[in-house]
């Protein structure tokens, strides 16, 4: 586990960029700010799954990469896992775009 880190922070060391993990917590509507969601509720969305997490960052253009099986520290027993996205602005705009791109992928629905 620890290796894989290392790992991940070389790549980023030696591409000279930074990553922000986006973890499917900071848009779920079903949870509260204090649970984790960094987004509002207008553009959060039920239940998000890492495979839509990274279809949203594509069409945005953010380059995601997933990785699966890992755990938010906060729910450490669910592994549902994580995407990793280019560091292109804030952290909660970037959330924003993503969750209303979810949205449009869902028909509109949250």
């Amino acid at each position: 586990m620890m290796t894989e880190y290392l790992e991940l922070m070389q790549r980023e060391l030696m591409q000279g960029k930074k990553r922000i993990f986006v973890w499917p917590v900071y848009l779920d509507l079903n949870h509260t700010r204090r649970e984790g969601r960094l987004t509002k509720k207008e553009r959060s969305v039920k239940a998000p799954k890492v495979s839509e997490i990274k279809r949203a960052a594509e069409n945005l253009g953010l380059h995601p990469e997933v990785e699966a099986n890992r755990a938010h520290p906060s729910t450490w027993w669910d592994k549902g896992g994580r995407a990793t996205i280019d560091n292109a602005g804030p952290k909660t705009a970037l959330l924003d775009k993503i969750g209303t791109e979810i949205i449009r992928l869902r028909g509109g629905k949250q």
